[in-house]
């Protein structure tokens, strides 16, 4: 995957985090509902965001995690974007719950698989694999208190950050066996 390609994803990613974050406080501090419109219209694009995240943690880290995370951030982006796609199928015809709740499921697996992945390999400072994972499990609480999602907007924010901002295997990461990036 070329290098710029793989930063832009990483930038996307970011931006859908804060995105991520927006709704989950708009829903959290006004009278917006999960299926008002502008909410709706955040959701699908920071769902758009996060596939794209998961995209470039793949395309940067694929040779260095090995199973538990490449396989997470392919399952991560196919649940991002079925989730997305729910959220989309709510936004026109009010109904595709069973769309979102599959997509929920699919992307909270794949996060978490992609967040062991990162603690794991140490490509990546823990703490991004931590929160991430934290903002995975806390979003299931979703349902109970909206802003709860914020954690998990926030890790993408952050782990886009640093995909844009530094560069890939070749540059940063050295030999894709032993050498891990942050730790040398």
């Amino acid at each position: 995957m070329a290098k710029l390609r793989c930063q832009r994803a990483g930038a996307v990613a970011a931006v859908g985090g804060v995105v991520w974050i927006g709704w989950a406080v708009a829903l959290s501090a006004t009278a917006q509902t999960a299926t008002s419109t502008p909410v709706l219209v955040g959701t699908v694009l920071s769902a758009l965001g996060v596939a794209a995240g998961h995209y470039a943690v793949e395309g940067f880290y694929g040779a260095r995690m090995k199973r538990p995370g490449t396989i997470g951030a392919w399952i991560g982006a196919l649940g991002a974007l079925v989730f997305g796609g729910g959220q989309l199928l709510r936004l026109f015809t009010g109904g595709g719950e069973a769309v979102i709740g599959i997509g929920v499921l699919v992307l909270v697996s794949g996060s978490l698989l992609v967040a062991v992945g990162l603690v794991r390999t140490r490509i990546q400072p823990p703490w991004l694999g931590v929160l991430l994972a934290l903002g995975t499990l806390v979003f299931l609480g979703f349902e109970v208190q909206p802003a709860t999602a914020t954690v998990y907007g926030l890790a993408w924010a952050a782990l886009g950050q640093d995909l844009y901002r530094f560069d890939p295997p070749d540059g940063r990461f050295g030999d894709a066996d032993g050498d891990y990036g942050w730790l040398t």
